[in-house]
């Protein structure tokens, strides 16, 4: 498979060249900065302007941890007060994406009017509809009703006074135009980083689902299925059995996945992979250990040196599932398991849960061993190895939360005692450092991820059966464990949802289904009623600790900078509030309800 990085000196270059600042959205024609001719004279020479569209719209599904950290899978150091609802229509959630829509209708204008062959012309305006598609679904999620552009602007729009999309459903009545413009268009294969048919249908199975949830229109679930089996009978894209290595340097050009965005490591550091490499990744050194006994001392001092604010909850590990060792065809939550109930003894205590060993084996090995595969692949918790080092979590470990004596720091600080391993490259040498140059690349769409859209719409289709077989192959393939045996839709989107959170985790995926589900409700919501209230949106976050001995531990809410205030409205946070400076901009823009 051809491999496509994006240069961004090159890039950037060329875009200089054609003068596109975009500071107005009817800069047109800046014939004065570059020979228009010259870029759309043959497809090499487009292609370049193309992969620097790519970059910018891609970049938008980049920085794993920013919509995860609106749910309680994640904890940030420094509060988040998106989750205590904190939001006013001041604030600026996205919506002007006039720039990157402009430069996709740039490809598809140019291109129908150069002199390019019929077939090259086809399949760069498959790329200009697909990233136009990717721009315009990333602003439906948010706001619902868009400014619609789907052409150049002439000098007589320059007062940007556009109309919105007249509902919700004309918007993706129009994204799923452009998507099926862009299957028509794209090639079957592409190079990584660049879509071809796959990727647009991939695209559809999740779009058609959204569209379902805020439109009320069913048929889009059988266009979500028809999209994914398109890429399953394919053949062209299978499941990796290394999950880790997915997203990491191992597997990253692996056949799972459909679309990447991809990083080199000539042009990129560390700190170029800000939220998911640098804040993810703690600061302790040995002169920390000294201080406060910390044990086991690190092998390469400072080789954990960055900006920790990120950190994975044990709400999330929760739900790695565990297998049952007195009935392996069973899985059930690790404090649920026989191997538990016949070595762990719960008490009563001052905290929230606490529980000690009374049989055989210690803490971490009935709490850890035979859990889902996926829970060591996706995150670091005590006595697993992380770059070359025993990291430890319990009450005197090396990376316990208290190891700089308090949780009083904005960054460089761990709160759930669990650290990211999933989306961190492991090949950084000498330590992953901010100036220390590293590949690095972001999964946007994958096999996996197909297989859950189906059977999400099959389950909305009350195709019981189906919809978990379906979930079942991601379960045993990357999870290792049995399948699952519901029976009832209620226990089947339970294990769906369960299913759809661990192996989506830190993919930008779980706050936008969790609205999609509360859309839904009934059993997609604990029986609440469509457009009610979404209880995960506001469970506290909590973390785990293990005492010095590993002979005991507890469960606690966090208590950390207001973290464990979790605040949904639902009369509202369905829909994210347009800055009032686009309304007033614009003058024709209706803000969302209750904004």
């Amino acid at each position: 498979m051809k491999k496509l990085f994006i240069k961004i000196g090159a890039v950037f270059f060329l875009l200089a060249l054609l003068g596109i600042s975009c500071k107005k959205l009817d800069e047109t024609r800046p014939f004065d900065k570059f020979d228009e001719l010259a870029v759309w004279s043959s497809k090499n020479n487009a292609m370049v302007f193309v992969n620097g569209a790519y970059a910018e719209v891609l970049n938008l599904y980049t920085n794993y941890v920013e919509d995860e950290v609106r749910t309680n899978n994640i904890i940030a150091s420094n509060g988040d007060a998106f989750t205590r609802d904190q939001i006013t229509r001041d604030d600026d959630y996205g919506f002007n994406q006039f720039s990157r829509i402009r430069r996709c209708n740039l490809i598809i204008e140019k291109a129908q009017t150069s002199n390019l062959t019929e077939a090259e012309k086809t399949e760069l305006v498959g790329h200009g509809k697909f990233l136009r598609a990717m721009t315009y679904y990333w602003l439906a999620r948010r706001f619902g009703r868009v400014v619609y552009v789907d052409r150049l602007l002439t000098e007589s729009e320059e007062n940007f006074s556009l109309p919105q999309t007249a509902s919700i459903a004309e918007t993706y009545t129009l994204l799923m135009k452009d998507i099926n413009d862009a299957i028509a268009g794209l090639p079957e294969t592409a190079p990584s980083g660049l879509a071809s048919k796959a990727a647009a249908y991939a695209l559809k199975s999740e779009v058609a689902l959204q569209a379902a949830a805020y439109t009320g229109e069913a048929s889009y679930y059988q266009q979500s299925i028809d999209a994914a089996d398109a890429i399953i009978g394919s053949g062209k894209h299978a499941l990796q059995a290394d999950y880790e290595g997915i997203f990491n340097e191992k597997q990253r050009f692996s056949s799972e996945v459909i679309l990447g965005y991809y990083r080199d490591k000539s042009n990129t550091v560390v700190s170029s992979i800000d939220w998911d490499m640098q804040r993810a990744i703690p600061n302790v050194n040995n002169d920390d250990l000294n201080l406060r006994g910390g044990t086991p001392l690190f092998k390469q001092d400072k080789v954990f040196e960055n900006w920790g604010r990120y950190s994975p909850t044990q709400n999330l590990m929760d739900d790695y599932l565990a297998i049952d060792q007195a009935d392996p065809t069973k899985a059930v939550k690790w404090d649920q398991t026989s191997q538990y109930q016949a070595n762990i003894t719960k008490r009563s205590s001052t905290y929230a849960d606490s529980a000690v060993i009374t049989g055989q084996g210690s803490i971490n090995s009935v709490i850890y061993n035979n859990r889902d595969k996926r829970l060591a692949a996706s995150i670091v918790y005590d006595s697993t190895a992380w770059y070359g080092e025993l990291v430890t979590t319990n009450r005197n470990g090396n990376l316990h939360r208290l190891i700089k004596g308090s949780l009083n720091s904005d960054c460089c600080t761990q709160i759930t005692n669990a650290f990211f391993r999933k989306g961190i490259y492991s090949n950084i040498a000498p330590r992953p450092f901010f100036n220390v140059n590293t590949d690095y690349h972001w999964v946007i769409f994958r096999l996996g991820r197909v297989y859950l859209n189906k059977a999400e719409a099959l389950l909305r289709q009350g195709k019981i059966p189906e919809a978990v077989q379906t979930f079942n192959i991601t379960r045993e393939f990357h999870g290792g464990l049995p399948a699952s045996t519901a029976v009832s839709a209620a226990d089947a989107w339970t294990d769906y949802k369960r299913e759809r959170r661990v192996e989506l985790f830190k993919e930008k995926d779980y706050y936008w289904s969790l609205l999609r589900w509360g859309k839904y409700g009934g059993d997609a919501n604990h029986g609440i009623a469509a457009n009610g209230t979404i209880p995960e949106l506001e469970e506290a976050p909590t973390f785990m600790e293990i005492n010095a001995n590993r002979n005991g531990y507890r469960v606690e809410v966090i208590n950390f900078n207001q973290n464990d205030i979790r605040v949904f409205d639902e009369t509202r946070r369905y829909l994210l509030p347009i800055q009032n400076s686009q309304i007033v901009r614009h003058g024709s823009l209706e803000q969302n309800p209750n904004w």
